[in-house]
């Protein structure tokens, strides 16, 4: 095997006897979980190498002093937790690639690292041993460089301004309490993420510089209490996320960027959480946080802004500006968590808002007329609500074909417009309304235990072709309560998808159907579940042009949460003829 080019191993290998040759010739290594401390003695000059992946390996020390590595572009280690520490690359001048995320015991970047010029991808993402990086830098080429996790990176060298070309900069949970100065000088940057950086106390003006910056990630970083007062100048930003900060007044400079598509200041409620400051005006005095000032009237220059997350802010009555006739192109408003008893009525001149949500609005009491294009708000646990509408909300999206479908308090009788509105969606919606602790409606008259149903079609009656879609209900329950109830809750959302996987006489579908829940699990449950499912015709149609020609559809469903599994089905096909008696049982259904 003198001349052996590609070796690949993926799996568990045991070597009794250790390894004592390997193939200079070796233009690719990959080992996933290579067992053993280091590399064959053999291998001092593999100069043809080009690819090194030794994924979750035993690894200590790949090799010592220098080696001829002219051809190496690509080194991958990751998540090999034995490394302490990276080889000498200085003959390794083409390296492109270096990926070393999840390596927790590295605690030292050989000098070298720093001198890689055409390096374009630096991942040390997880690597909570590592307390520096090279003093003198020169990634000429770097674009993407990941530090989220290193918890105990203290410092972060002046030198970074050199890197002219980074595009990403992943600094998530790191212990930096500033920044350097020459951050700024990073001009080419689109992205820059401090989430969860708890030590951070502010910002460098020189911030403001970052020109290019289109994502600015400050979620988290709760001893953050103000942003620079430049921040108008990023003008190609269009996200901007200052969830659980510190901050409490809206920085006007926000108003000037023209490009903001998405905002949040979810959680932005006073002063941070654990603060001295906070314990002592608590001790004396109750609760501080008198929630986020707003200005008076959002300004019209914010006419690029789509999204709008103001949750547990502790908002009251008037904080909210009674002028938001400005948001012109606003779509999403999450309002949940506040504590005003009235919504301002400019929300009615939000003529492109979609969703509204206002989830445990404890003390709102009425709601105002929504604009004409928001067929979807979420009220749930609103418990002083005195009056709330009874139309129908559809959220309908884009041509995957996925959108919801939700009715509010009593069931009622719709009116013929609103049926008309409801019909003209359904064509090209899904429909999701949570059903607990209830059967599968008797409407369906195909029913199945287990994860997957089939309908059978008539192809030769013309009834046949003129279905609107596809209606679905399933029921779920958890299948170990006990190691779903001792799951912290974002794990268990994590993987709170649903997949479903369609079969018809021409096969399985390679398109699958997805979506993740609005509605989650509360921390416990130990009653059966459901969700309704409207999958359109004109979804079917994008797949096959032989619809007509069908005698069948089966559908099977998988969750990813692996605590719960699909109880029972029901499905049928919707009707130009049995519409409004589908409209009917989703209403008067329990949910």
């Amino acid at each position: 095997m003198k001349n052996l080019r590609l070796l690949k191993i993926i799996g568990n290998v045991h070597l009794s006897q250790g390894l004592s040759y390997l193939s200079t010739e070796l233009r690719v290594l990959e080992w996933h979980g290579y067992p053993l401390k280091s590399l064959p003695m053999n291998f001092r000059q593999p100069d043809k190498l080009v690819e090194l992946s030794m994924c979750c390996s035993h690894i200590q020390q790949l090799w010592q002093g220098t080696k001829s590595l002219y051809k190496l572009e690509h080194v991958n280690l990751s998540n090999s937790q034995y490394l302490v520490e990276t080889p000498d690359f200085t003959n390794a001048p083409n390296l492109k690639r270096l990926i070393l995320q999840g390596c927790t015991k590295l605690h030292n970047l050989h000098s070298s690292v720093g001198a890689l010029k055409r390096l374009i991808f630096l991942n040390l993402k997880g690597c909570t041993s590592l307390t520096s990086l090279p003093c003198n830098i020169s990634w000429d080429s770097l674009e993407i460089l990941i530090l989220s996790g290193c918890t105990r990176l203290l410092k972060f060298p002046e030198t970074v301004g050199n890197i002219n070309r980074l595009r990403q900069l992943d600094l998530d949970g790191i212990a930096l309490v500033e920044l350097p100065s020459s951050i700024g000088h990073l001009t080419g940057l689109t992205s820059l993420s401090l989430r969860g950086c708890k030590s951070l106390l502010s910002l460098p003006s020189a911030i403001c510089g970052l020109t290019s910056l289109k994502t600015l990630t400050l979620t988290g970083c709760s001893k953050l209490e103000e942003m620079p007062e430049g921040l108008g100048n990023l003008e190609h930003l269009e996200k901007l996320d200052i969830s659980e900060t510190a901050i409490r007044q809206f920085p006007t400079s926000i108003a000037c960027l023209q490009n903001l598509k998405i905002l949040s200041f979810q959680g932005c409620s006073g002063l941070p959480p654990n603060s001295f400051v906070k314990r002592l005006v608590t001790c004396f005095w109750g609760n501080p946080d008198t929630g986020l000032v707003l200005p008076t009237s959002l300004s019209s220059t914010l006419c690029s802004l789509m999204r709008l997350d103001l949750s547990d802010c502790h908002l009251k009555d008037g904080a909210i500006p009674s002028d938001l006739s400005g948001l012109s192109s606003l779509q999403y408003l999450d309002l949940s968590g506040n504590d005003f008893t009235l919504l301002p009525g400019s929300i009615s001149l939000l003529s492109k808002l979609i969703i509204i949500l206002l989830r445990r609005c404890s003390q709102l009491r009425s709601l105002p007329e929504f604009p004409s294009s928001t067929p979807y708000f979420d009220a749930v646990d609103c418990i002083s609500l005195e009056t709330c509408s009874h139309k129908l909300h559809a959220w309908v999206s884009d041509e995957t074909g996925l959108a919801f479908l939700n009715s509010t308090r009593e069931p009622c009788q719709l009116k013929d417009g609103q049926c008309d509105l409801l019909k003209e969606k359904t064509i090209k919606a899904n429909i999701d309304v949570a059903a607990r602790g209830v059967g599968i409606p008797m409407w369906f008259q195909n029913q199945s235990m287990g994860s997957s149903i089939t309908i059978r079609l008539h192809p030769d009656l013309d009834d046949s072709r003129k279905w609107l879609g596809y209606a679905l209900y399933f029921s779920y329950k958890i299948n170990d309560l006990e190691s779903w109830e001792s799951t912290s809750t974002s794990t268990r959302l994590d993987c709170e998808e649903y997949v479903f996987h369609f079969v018809t006489d021409e096969g399985p579908f390679k398109a699958l159907l997805k979506f993740d829940t609005l509605q989650k699990f509360p921390n416990t449950i130990d009653t059966s579940a459901g969700y309704w499912i409207y999958v359109q015709r004109i979804w079917f149609e994008k797949k096959s042009k032989e619809v007509d020609t069908w005698s069948y559809i089966e559908v099977s469903i998988t969750i990813g949460n692996p605590f719960t599994m699909v109880e029972k089905c029901g499905a049928q096909l919707v009707y130009e003829q049995n519409l409004h008696e589908f409209i009917d049982v989703v209403l008067s259904h329990p949910h």
